[in-house]
């Protein structure tokens, strides 16, 4: 059954639990949705306009990272995490528009040109004291969410099946983007209170209007496809920020094991979240209807990509301080969003077993849970740059290689492949 009750229509053949499910002959998935075995949804590619798209996001969580580092304080952590969450979700509606819609069409090529101006722009404000840059913040992002908002108007004629589902977002981001506009002339904590409103109705309108998606769902391919390149943007991020903070110590091996540790935990965490069975909530929502699993995964990937970036900025500015002065602010940027970034894991990895239907423990899930409990207790070690880095090397790389080699993350790329995805990629 799925969470609101509906029948699973996975039809995924179950065994004694924790053995693997039979995919070959009569116990293989079964299709769903009509489809004859072969079938499946056309090719859809990611556009060299989508990867001209998504390079804004290099310099907007770029930018985001500097703010953080500039002043860690708890005001500074709340604008970074109501900003992060706008540049996201500014990214998730073009990026869940183009899955749903296709990427050829003038109304997404067009509309996507004129976003990335909104972005540019919206990407000059991220720094800065928000009594000067708030203004051009909240009049940005309104532009860009009227933006999506006539892309979606134009679908009315182009894709009739879906209107109902489309007027819905018309008027959930229409309606986000009033509060958007009216916080570009106010000031401090009203500002950021308009900034909340919004970002609650724009996250509410997708799951309001979950009934109506059937008729637009997204590309079971494209866009787990470029969720995953997202998170390789922010993992980059991890590297400019290392490369950043190294640069301020002398060139020897000492000085830059730091630096390196934080390299080796990034390609860990590259490892453990690509070794994940990324495209099961999308065929879900395709082949048995459940459109809350899916925006499960899609919503969980925000604390994951807000966690990868705050990493990055704990890592570099740890490196770059050369008399320790400041070693527990900078364990606490290492330790928290660590421990964030397995949470979040976590909860994407039991969702994927949720939908196909296993078990929800198995030794990928404990291997995290322990790497999340072991980054908490990171924050409250005493611990020097060098010792915050091995450990969080050491946890990363435990929890990558139990992942690796649990015969489960096999089975579901395995699964992945028989309903029609591409299988892990790692």
């Amino acid at each position: 059954m799925t969470p609101d009750g509906e029948q699973d229509g996975m039809e995924i053949e179950e065994g004694p639990p924790g053995d693997a499910p039979d995919f070959d002959g009569e116990n293989a998935p079964a299709l769903g949705d009509g489809q004859d075995e072969g079938e499946g949804p056309s090719e859809q590619r990611v556009t060299w306009l989508e990867l001209f798209f998504d390079l804004i996001f290099v310099t907007a969580f770029d930018q985001l990272a500097k703010r953080l580092g500039d002043a860690p304080t708890g005001h500074n952590l709340l604008v970074f995490g109501l900003m992060f969450a706008a540049v996201w979700w500014a990214w998730a509606g073009n990026t869940t528009f183009a899955a749903r819609y296709g990427n050829d069409s003038r109304a997404y090529r067009w509309g996507t040109l004129v976003q990335l101006f909104t972005l540019g722009t919206l990407t000059l404000t991220l720094r800065g004291d928000l009594s000067d840059t708030g203004m051009a913040f909240g009049l940005a992002y309104t532009a860009n969410r009227l933006v999506l908002v006539g892309m979606y108007l134009l679908t009315l004629r182009s894709h009739p099946e879906s209107a109902a589902f489309a007027r819905g977002q018309v008027l959930g981001f229409g309606g986000a983007a009033l509060f958007w506009f009216a916080s570009a002339f106010l000031q401090g904590g009203a500002e950021l209170l308009a900034w909340g409103v919004a970002l609650v109705i724009d996250v509410l309108t997708p799951i309001l209007g979950r009934d109506r998606q059937r008729a637009a769902l997204p590309h079971q391919e494209h866009l787990p496809e470029r969720v995953g390149l997202l998170q390789i943007i922010a993992l980059g991020g991890i590297v400019t920020e290392v490369v950043a903070g190294s640069r301020q110590q002398e060139l020897r091996w000492f000085e830059q094991a730091p630096a390196l540790l934080a390299l080796v935990t990034a390609v860990g965490m590259w490892r453990l979240y690509f070794d994940q069975a990324r495209a099961l909530p999308v065929l879900a929502a395709h082949r048995a209807g459940r459109v809350g699993s899916l925006l499960a995964w899609l919503y969980g990937h925000l604390p994951f990509t807000l966690s990868v970036v705050m990493l990055a900025v704990g890592f570099g500015h740890g490196i770059s301080d050369e008399d320790g002065a400041r070693d527990a602010v900078n364990r606490q940027l290492v330790a928290w969003p660590l421990a964030g970034a397995a949470l979040t894991l976590l909860f994407l990895r039991c969702n994927v077993l949720y939908v196909a239907g296993r078990r929800l423990l198995d030794p990928s899930v404990v291997a995290i849970a322990v790497a999340a409990a072991a980054s908490v207790s990171l924050a409250f070690m005493p611990l020097d740059t060098l010792a915050t880095h091995a450990a969080a090397c050491a946890i990363v790389l435990g929890a990558a290689l139990v992942t690796a080699r649990d015969p489960a993350t096999h089975r579901l790329g395995k699964m992945e492949e028989e309903l029609g995805a591409s299988g892990t990629p790692v």
